[in-house]
């Protein structure tokens, strides 16, 4: 079972729980739960990175995240078509 973590947690790690980060991203529709997971805890490292340092809208850190997890789901893909075409020539 994986450990979730508050929130709030998250957010005093990386030095910006004094900010209106969440209730920008919470108006999203972003990280509405009190506790997450620990791939949820580096998305959530993830946006307030982009919109504390880059100055990425709430919006635009939503379409970041979206393809940031299709790009992982391809490159998990990827790595099985490969072990897959692999196992084939290894037989």
């Amino acid at each position: 079972m994986t450990r979730r973590v508050r929130v709030q947690e998250v957010l005093v790690y990386l030095g910006v729980e004094g900010t209106n980060v969440l209730q920008r991203l919470r108006d999203e529709g972003l990280f509405v739960e009190e506790e997450i997971d620990p791939g949820e805890a580096e998305e959530l490292r993830l946006a307030a990175l982009l919109m504390e340092e880059m100055g990425v809208n709430p919006a635009g850190v939503e379409v970041a995240l979206h393809l940031r997890r299709r790009l992982l789901a391809l490159e998990a893909r990827t790595r099985e078509l490969l072990e897959a075409v692999s196992s084939e020539a290894d037989a």
